[in-house]
């Protein structure tokens, strides 16, 4: 558990600050969500209306990022031997949907407000605008240090940067209705903005799927990384090659390798494990060294295990067999 215990202290360092620009950018964005509804009600805006629905889906989704954070602290256990570092992945999978749920919902409603006509007090969306503008912008600088330590603090990010610019579009639409006096720019700004976040939020939530798919890293080429561990002295061949993602920032890879000597394994070993890290950023790594004889062997009795199972469902009674397939 030694090994594991380094990546939690590191893991912990990085959680202290994402506790603070996570608790900060949600007390900022539950304050920017009454003002914005306020003002969406007064003024008619659908633009302020939808980003104070976007607010609100925010307020649910930096909680549950802070959720993940507090929890990923905890160390891991018997039974949960990696921890709670994918509660993080989890918890950006979710954000990352109620994004493009919410979405979809203000760009149903942009559709109906082409045909509809609402008159829109355009110096009031301004101001309320303006106003949601300088506290993401706040929330923005908070978060983004931290915002490329995990995919959860990454959605978190996302959010808000979906706000700031839900906060732009405002002004852009206020300004040009003020100026034109044509409502539909209010429901083109809203899906402009809509659109912005669905794409963000789809990033989201293909990096989550892939990290709990366990797929190989971002940036990771397998090939790159099975050419670098055959290219080493002693290196005869290689199998059962996996490399994934346990959390954010964490990546791990377990392999056999086939050696020629047994004396090498010592620094071998170290040598791969120092290699991995600088070259992969792959910091927890597995091998089991084996030579041809161990490798023939591990092959037979695998053949083995496979005809021996072969073997027991075979000799199975059929009416029995019938009975566990249904």
């Amino acid at each position: 558990m030694e090994h594991n215990h380094r990546i939690y202290e590191e893991k912990l360092a990085q959680t202290k600050t994402a506790d603070k620009g996570i608790k900060w950018a949600w007390l900022i964005t539950f304050g920017i969500f009454f003002i914005e509804l306020f003002g969406g009600i007064i003024s008619g805006s659908l633009a302020l209306l939808a980003d104070a629905a976007h607010m609100a889906v925010d307020v649910l989704a930096l909680g549950i990022g802070y959720f993940a954070v507090w929890i990923t602290r905890k160390p891991a256990t018997p039974r949960r031997t990696y921890g709670f570092y994918r509660v993080e992945i989890l918890a950006a999978l979710l954000n990352g949907i109620l994004l493009i749920l919410i979405s979809l919902a203000v760009a149903y409603e942009a559709f109906e407000r082409f045909f509809s006509g609402v008159q829109i007090n355009s110096l009031q969306m301004f101001g309320f605008g303006f106003l949601g503008l300088i506290a993401n912008i706040f929330s923005a600088l908070v978060l983004h240090k931290e915002k490329d330590s995990s995919v959860n603090l990454k959605a978190a990010y996302l959010h808000v940067l979906g706000d700031l610019a839900g906060s732009v579009g405002v002004i852009s639409g206020a300004l040009l209705i003020y100026a034109t006096g044509s409502v539909w720019i209010d429901p083109f700004i809203s899906l402009f903005i809509t659109l912005l976040i669905i794409r963000s939020a789809w990033r989201v939530v293909t990096e989550s799927i892939d990290v709990l798919l366990e797929s190989a890293p971002i940036g990771v080429k397998c090939e790159e990384v099975e050419a670098h561990l055959r290219a080493q002295d002693r290196v005869v061949d290689l199998h059962d090659l996996h490399i994934w993602t346990i959390t954010s920032g964490v990546n791990a890879l377990s392999c056999h390798i086939v050696i020629n000597n047994y004396e090498c394994s010592e620094s071998l070993i170290l040598s791969l494990n120092h290699s991995l890290k600088d070259r992969f950023n792959i910091d927890h790594v597995t091998i089991q060294l084996e030579n041809a004889e161990v490798r023939q062997k591990i092959d037979h009795l695998t053949i083995q295990e496979v005809v021996a199972n072969r073997g027991k469902k075979n000799s199975t009674p059929h009416h029995i067999h019938h009975h566990h397939t249904h």
